[in-house]
């Protein structure tokens, strides 16, 4: 083996390992629960790794924080939010764990470098070990997005029966939130939870709309803010926009089929044809005695 092929086999080991450090420091949904009600969560499972990336994040964050543009904290901001603030992360935890990633992959492979690796094969893993983090935020946030997409038309309709049903409209929002859970589900509940602290329903929901980016969402609030206003009885309106937000996302699974059948097209014509190709050559070559024959060279 290569010490080429051998570097590059490490950096893809590590580069997942890298990827799934995220996850390892992502609470479980006991320990959020702990934190969410004032206790403190239990540390004793705590792996060796995860304790030294939390305390390189804590020291690094707020050596790292000042220096980021204030543009680019409020964009990691919007992006925690959307992902539903993971491991109750903050700006300046998240960037003193992008520095962590960064700081423990570049020594490690650094390391090897001086040993006798490669400095690009470094390079690379410390640029892995900062953007890492992005990329997984990223997807987090757009597939919790998604999940709200998909859950909040289950959760009107069950909000509507509800308040059909003669229970208040906070309470009933409350109950549902807590029976649904899900991402939808924590959203309403963060929203209950500020007007016990004093917001006003206007603001909590406002704030609501303005941590997402889910249109259907955004439609629920802006029904909401319109009955308040107007004074309409909103438990008409949810079974409709129930059945709107339901349309709009059959149409969007078309239109995401649709595009994915290029995206097939794609795939085949540049890695099964050249592949099937390759290996009907290689076995008519292999299968003939034109190797011994001289035609292609060979003795």
């Amino acid at each position: 083996m290569t010490p080429l092929l051998a570097g590059a086999l490490a950096a893809l080991c590590v580069t997942g390992g890298l990827l799934s450090v995220p996850l390892l420091l992502d609470r479980g949904p006991v320990d959020r629960l702990a934190a969410r009600t004032g206790a403190e969560p239990s540390t004793g499972r705590r792996s060796l790794l995860r304790r030294l990336i939390e305390r390189l994040a804590n020291r690094l964050g707020p050596r790292l924080a000042p220096g980021i543009r204030l543009s680019r904290r409020e964009a990691i901001a919007r992006r925690l939010d959307l992902a539903g603030r993971p491991g109750g992360l903050t700006v300046q935890r998240f960037i003193g764990l992008k520095g962590a990633l960064a700081l423990l992959s570049g020594a490690i492979f650094g390391f090897l470098a001086v040993l006798g690796g490669s400095w690009l094969i470094a390079f690379l893993a410390v640029a892995m070990g900062w953007f890492g983090p992005d990329v997984y935020l990223s997807r987090a946030g757009r597939l919790r997005q998604e999940r709200i997409e998909r859950d909040l038309p289950d959760f009107l309709d069950i909000l509507a029966v509800t308040v059909r049903a003669g229970l208040g409209y906070r309470s009933a929002l409350q109950r549902v939130a807590e029976s649904l859970g899900g991402p939808a589900g924590e959203e309403i509940l963060m929203a209950l939870r500020q007007m016990d602290l004093g917001a006003t329903r206007r603001d909590a929901f406002l704030a609501l709309r303005s941590r997402n980016q889910s249109e259907s969402l955004s439609t629920f609030v802006g029904a909401q803010l319109q009955a308040e206003e107007l004074g309409v009885p909103l438990s008409e309106a949810l079974n409709d926009i129930a059945l709107d937000m339901r349309r709009s996302a059959a149409q969007n699974a078309r239109r995401r089929a649709a595009r994915a059948a290029p995206r097939i097209s794609l795939i085949v014509t540049t890695l099964i044809v050249p592949g099937s190709i390759i290996l009907i050559l290689a076995s008519m070559i292999l299968g003939t005695d034109i190797l011994d024959s001289g035609v292609l060279g060979g003795g």
